[in-house]
């Protein structure tokens, strides 16, 4: 049980943003599709770490700390991850007969990229805690999660483009990595800037949260976009015995401004709650409440602190979706 709840904590971002794209689908995909995607994305981890282990090892012959900081930031993060995240659409959910939109492309890109990201989040919380988590929730997850979003709406582009097919693979693999890369980057040399360098590998850092803010606002702009097109297009036919949804209609403008609000709370506050859940779990491991009634005390309160945001989280975040899907179920 504890167990459970410790993944959940750790998860819960990922799986936030996940239904956010996914919802706003206007035809959804298949709930099985997508999650293979997804744990294609966390076995993705595999090949990645195949690559990034034998390359690491050239990182000790370069002194210039610049020089270091690039070399992992694109050679051992950035060019490995994302190529096996495109692999991952391209070889797995491109094909697949559920494929039949572009919205399909940024769905399938979100899913592989956080199923990486996921994976990749369990292993620094395990050895970070819970400051790492509350760190990446806010930072490494949304950034994955957009960076997947602007790979598969390339990726979308070319499945249904005429002649334009491979220019647009090459944006859907190159501008993940240079977002990637350019993200990583000054994290990577900051550390080891001593000195007057110490001021330029400040200054670099202001870097990450600009390519973040950019991400994530393409992505949006992206997914918001695609929304239209379905809306204005109707529905694909698809295969199959099941009836697709009747066409939802476009939110007012108030009510896309509620829908943001609520998502943006909810998604905080469930969040903030597994966190806290999260770190009342570690509590109890690392020994910190040893006696029994202290144990009890801390599990109510973190019931009552964390696992009541949670679901409070949950159900703003469900309504907020409801709100920017113009009410239609697809977005329940």
């Amino acid at each position: 049980m504890e167990f459970s709840i410790l993944a959940l904590s750790m998860v819960m971002p990922s799986l936030l943003l996940l239904w956010y794209f996914h919802s706003r689908d206007a035809y959804p995909e298949p709930a099985s599709v997508v999650w293979r995607t997804f744990g294609l994305g966390v076995l993705s981890a595999i090949p990645v770490l195949m690559f990034a282990l034998p390359m690491g090892e050239l990182l000790e012959g370069i002194t210039d700390p610049f020089l270091a900081g690039l070399y992992e930031a694109f050679v051992l993060a950035s060019i490995p991850e994302e190529v096996c995240k495109l692999a991952v659409i391209l070889w797995y959910a491109r094909r697949h007969s559920a494929f039949d939109e572009p919205m399909d492309g940024l769905v399938y890109g979100v899913a592989a990229s956080l199923g990486f990201a996921t994976l990749e989040n369990v292993l620094y919380v395990a050895q970070g805690g819970l400051g790492v988590a509350m760190l990446r929730a806010v930072t490494s997850i949304p950034g994955h999660a957009t960076f997947g979003a602007i790979m598969g709406y390339y990726v979308g582009q070319a499945h249904f483009s005429h002649g334009r097919t491979r220019p647009l693979l090459l944006k859907a693999l190159l501008i993940p990595i240079l977002l990637h890369g350019v993200y990583d980057a000054p994290l990577m040399i900051a550390p080891r800037v001593e000195g007057t360098a110490e001021t330029i590998g400040g200054a670099l850092l202001l870097l990450v949260p600009f390519v973040l803010i950019i991400s994530v606002v393409a992505a949006l702009r992206m997914s918001r976009g695609l929304r239209a097109r379905q809306l204005a297009e109707g529905p694909m036919p698809r295969s199959g015995s099941v009836p697709l949804p009747t066409s939802p209609t476009s939110p007012s403008t108030g009510r896309r401004a509620l829908g943001v609000l609520l998502v943006l709370v909810g998604g905080l506050l469930a969040t903030a709650g597994a966190l806290i859940v999260l770190g009342v779990i570690l509590s109890l491991v690392n020994g910190v409440a040893e006696e029994k009634g202290a144990v009890v005390e801390v599990l109510v309160a973190g019931l009552i602190a964390g696992v009541l945001p949670v679901i409070g989280g949950v159900m703003l975040f469900r309504g907020g979706t409801r709100q920017l899907n113009g009410g239609d179920p697809s977005g329940a």
